[in-house]
């Protein structure tokens, strides 16, 4: 529930609580009290942050919202991080409200954008707020709104904060965290006020079991097996990269969990089907359900196969361009036939969809998935088994925080069916027992903020607002420097602490100043010498670095105005203040000093104190101005002015904003057909697992313009890395060809989808389908900014009706 000393929502007039009555009819069950909270807080005219589990029913939350807003003839906004749930959501909404009253803005999709419900990804909501402000919007309903300290993600989410109008509502739905109440008191700072409603209890109680590796299921209250020493021998070396004590080659021992047909038998007999398995690789997936159905299993009751038939039937009937004959899709369809699924992010999305769609009508009874079916897709089950505790990253393997164990069991346990759920952890080695104990006794990780400044929030800041002053205090109020200001305070609180230590240690006793005074002297005397050093160093940079397109020299612009004016006035004040504190004119200063300097170990660590706070403070600030440098260093931006390419920058949704305006005002595209124009871009969008493939080769050496080009393309990605470098700029210029070859064969009008994948990809075709809305979304952001020439905008819309077609268009909103 709220924090105890939250006042209750007021009382509620007879219109409101006649409206409240007739929602609550809607359903058989009543509403639990925080739900009843939430709702009158709604309707009181507050914004809410709700954070319960999975299953517990925060979507009749937002439900209710959208209820209220269409009786009071109001327009409510619906975001999820996710286009899938975004699709999943548009689709629920369009059957309870019916489809006049339902639209969906996605970076590829635009369905009825005037409608009262508007459901879409969060960035596009946040450059809807950043451009036009929009002010007929009551509500906006933040969906999976923990994904706040997503490294990807995250940003966004507070930009939608920051710059949401605050006569909009907030509607935020979470799972569980552990810093909910921080995260509302920067909402309640940044935006309005927010009631914070934290209801912890499952609906369905969970049981976590462990499954060994001979496939025995116990409890965790059980007795712990020993470990037998050769046992961790044989299994030290199961990560790979390492070599473990006895020294045999990396990879020789692999960390292998009890295999599927092992343990869904075992769930079958105890009656805890239907399960979700979660596997941590899409090879492992297809590996056990290639497994289940070798091995001869079924799960299907006889009786219900011609629903499954009919499902199958139905959807390849919807979707004419699935061929059912290629390997994934005829294994998954076997699957179905057999009770058994599979969902990851390289199945096509309309048999992902036939899998949940099936699994909720009970005709699916385990689903080998990865992780992403966690996320947001609403598929209970009775049971969860996740394999392993250790996950893959780019770091290499990695322990799953307890955050991600919970989001995968709180599929497990169906309100109203199920009185308990079971999640089940598939041991992979003799150490793992005690890495789940370890693991389940911790306690949740609380959000960390995520936030940065990319190149086009700079430039649209820089646009709107212009004054250095004005960019800085929006950019301070992110989550991240609300964190920080907390970190400073504690910070402050250990230096006083030391302060009291040093001086007790070193019996600290001046004629004229106490030691405090002494050490504020010393760091605003250093903190003088680098704000001198800062303005010295950023003039010759920019007079070394700062040329145009063709050799001019870039005019001094905004950061380059900021830091030598306004901070030249700053270091005018700085000496002044310095100058008249006692210590500057003391007599005793130099003999204080040396006493201060003898005292080296405490002194140290009281000016790294010293240190870290003047980083906390200024940390975001300065992440700004290095990326306004950078758009300068590439006249981008001109005073507070910013030219095409910097217009374009800020209009554009994309992790390589920088790379694209470069690329699209180069020349590089001038006189491209549409099919090479689509096959460059394609190297722009989102890297995808692997970044070699052959097929772009073979296709390079037939096209030898296309790969001076391609050439040229990288020239302009090292020039952006290096100028990224130069400014300290840490961002990835990510550009590859994995999708070079299957771009240009599909825009110049292949009609064979599985050559295509064959002869032109040769990986998952959902990886490619997603890469292709992708690179929609991308190209129409190009063919509608009238910053480019005409002629490119022409050749870029060819392209996208080139790639909108057959099973890629099939695909859009599902």
């Amino acid at each position: 529930m709220s924090r105890p000393d939250a006042p209750p929502p007021p009382p509620l007039s007879p219109s409101d609580l006649a409206l409240l009555e007739t929602f609550r009819q809607r359903y058989a069950f009543p509403l639990d009290p925080f739900q009843e909270e939430a709702l009158r807080a709604i309707l009181a005219g507050e914004s809410v942050l709700v954070s319960a589990p999975t299953g517990a029913g925060k979507t009749l939350i937002a439900e209710f919202a959208i209820y209220r807003a269409l009786a009071e003839r109001r327009r409510v906004v619906y975001t999820t991080p996710l286009k899938a749930l975004s699709n999943q959501k548009f689709a629920d909404f369009v059957r309870q409200y019916g489809e006049e009253s339902v639209g969906i803005l996605t970076g590829d999709v635009k369905v009825n954008p005037r409608a009262p419900v508007l459901v879409m990804t969060t960035e596009i909501l946040r450059n809807l707020l950043f451009t036009e402000k929009p002010r007929d919007i009551a509500t906006a309903v933040l969906d999976e709104c923990h994904y706040l300290g997503d490294e990807g993600r995250g940003t966004v989410w507070e930009e939608i904060v920051i710059n949401c109008p605050p006569e909009v509502r907030l509607v935020a739905l979470s799972a569980t965290v552990s810093n909910l109440h921080e995260i509302a008191r920067w909402i309640g700072e940044t935006h309005r006020p927010i009631r914070p409603i934290v209801h912890p209890v499952r609906p369905v109680p969970l049981q976590f079991l462990l499954c060994h590796l001979d496939g025995e299921i116990g409890t965790l209250e059980a007795p712990r097996r020993p470990v037998r020493p050769d046992a961790r021998d044989r299994w030290s070396d199961a990560r790979p990269g390492g070599r473990g004590r006895r020294g045999p080659p990396a990879g020789r021992f692999r960390r292998t969990p009890p295999p599927p047909t092992l343990v869904v038998p075992q769930l079958a007999a105890r009656r805890w089907l239907p399960a979700i398995y979660f596997i941590f690789s899409r090879a492992g997936c297809e590996r056990a359900l290639r497994r289940f159905l070798d091995g001869g299993g079924s799960l299907l009751e006889r009786e219900r196969r011609p629903e499954v038939e009919e499902g199958i039937a139905n959807t390849l009937r919807d979707y004419p361009s699935i061929v059912p004959e290629t390997e994934v899709n005829a294994l998954l369809l076997e699957g179905l036939g057999r009770g058994a699924g599979l969902h990851h992010a390289g199945v096509l999305p309309a048999l992902k969809r036939l899998t949940e769609l099936l699994f909720e009508r009970g005709l699916v009874k385990v689903v080998f998935a990865t992780e992403t079916m966690s996320l947001g897709i609403h598929m209970p089950a009775r049971s969860v088994v996740i394999q392993g505790v250790r996950k893959r990253s780019e770091a290499g393997f990695r322990r799953l925080s307890l955050n991600e164990l919970t989001q995968m069991a709180g599929r497990a346990g169906r309100r109203g069916i199920d009185p308990e759920g079971k999640c089940l952890i598939a041991l992979d080695s003799p150490e793992a027992e005690e890495e789940v104990r370890q693991l389940l006794a911790g306690t949740p990780e609380p959000i960390v903020s995520r936030f940065r400044v990319s190149y086009s929030s700079a430039a649209l800041l820089v646009d709107l607002y212009r004054e250095p002053a004005e960019v800085r205090r929006l950019i301070e109020s992110s989550f991240g420097q609300f964190q920080n200001r907390a970190q400073m305070v504690r910070l402050e609180a250990e230096r006083s602490a030391l302060l009291e230590t040093l001086e007790a240690a070193e019996g600290f006793a001046s004629p004229c100043c106490t030691l405090r005074d002494l050490l504020a002297y010393r760091e605003r005397r250093a903190a003088l010498e680098a704000e001198r050093l800062r303005i010295q160093q950023q003039g010759l940079g920019k007079r070394r670095g700062g040329r145009r397109k063709g050799g001019a020299e870039a005019p001094q612009g905004w950061a380059y105005t900021e830091s030598l004016h306004e901070a030249r006035r700053r270091v005018e004040a700085m000496a002044l203040a310095l100058s008249e504190q006692s210590c500057h004119r003391c007599p005793h200063r130099a003999m204080q000093e040396q006493k201060l300097k003898r005292s080296t170990r405490i002194r140290q660590t009281v000016e790294a104190c010293g240190e870290r706070l003047r980083l906390l403070k200024d940390s975001y600030w300065e992440q700004c101005v290095r990326v306004v440098a950078v758009l300068e260093r590439f006249g981008y931006l001109q005073g507070a002015a910013l030219s095409p390419e910097g217009r374009l920058i800020a209009s554009l949704r994309h992790d390589n904003e920088l790379l694209v305006a470069r690329v699209a005002f180069s020349g590089l595209l001038e006189g491209l057909s549409p099919p090479e124009t689509a096959a460059l871009l394609s190297c722009l969008v989102e890297e995808p697992r692997e970044t070699e493939n052959p097929y772009a080769r073979q296709l390079l050496k037939r096209q030898a313009h296309l790969k001076r080009r391609l050439q040229a393309l990288e020239s302009l990605a090292d020039e952006v890395r290096r100028v990224q470098q130069q400014e300290r700029i840490d961002r990835p210029v990510a550009m590859h060809t994995t999708y070079l070859a299957a771009t240009y064969q599909w825009v110049a009008g292949e009609e064979d989808w599985v050559r295509l994948i064959e002869r032109g990809f040769g990986g998952h075709e959902g990886d490619l389908i997603r890469a292709f809305r992708r690179l929609l979304d991308l190209c129409r952001q190009l063919q509608e900014s009238p910053e480019l020439p005409e002629a490119l905008r022409a050749t870029i819309a060819a392209a996208v009706a080139g790639l909108d077609r057959g099973i890629v268009l099939e695909s859009a909103l599902i």
